[in-house]
């Protein structure tokens, strides 16, 4: 079952304009080590609130392609060693969601990522009021949302990641 990679990279603090810039190559690097691997696209998203968090989010065949062959490789080894002294990985999951439905397009460059975690039987009341509430959300934003399930779970506990795409910045702070 395809699965999509959602992950949060921090740049160490202290780090000089050139061990910057040799982050960002290694990080593009990645990205197109990773799509050669998969055949898929992956995308490496800043955060405008805090650029030192990066994303990574991109098309598995399933965790277990991603876990058991990628993450042992001795590419993504390479990288590890390369980009380890510059980067901490903050989480790595991953979620059921069609990654070509995740924004941004050029209708919208820019999106929001919100993280609901909820005790386990909670989550038939949130996907209710999610679905109820959707077309409110939809209405303001100029493209479609998505989102899906987190596979890897905490014990007892369900976690929703929501991709809502927006024109500008500013219409995605609230």
């Amino acid at each position: 079952m395809p699965v999509t990679e959602y992950s949060r990279l921090t740049l160490k603090q202290g780090l000089n304009k050139e061990q910057i810039i040799f982050a960002k190559r290694g990080l593009s690097r990645a990205k197109k080590l990773m799509e050669d691997f998969t055949g898929h696209d992956f995308h490496i998203f800043q955060e405008v609130e805090d650029p030192d968090h990066i994303y990574i989010v991109g098309q598995w065949a399933s965790v277990e392609q991603h876990m058991k062959s990628w993450i042992p490789s001795e590419a993504n080894q390479g990288l590890l060693k390369d980009l380890g002294p510059l980067v901490d990985v903050d989480y790595l999951f991953h979620i059921v969601v069609s990654f070509g439905s995740i924004p941004p397009s050029e209708k919208s460059p820019v999106f929001s990522i919100g993280r609901h975690v909820m005790e386990s039987e909670k989550r038939p009341d949130f996907e209710s009021t999610f679905e109820s509430r959707r077309h409110g959300l939809e209405m303001h934003a100029p493209g479609s949302i998505s989102g899906g399930w987190r596979i890897e779970k905490e014990p007892g506990r369900e976690e929703f990641v929501l991709f809502t795409p927006w024109k500008y910045v500013s219409r995605s702070i609230h």
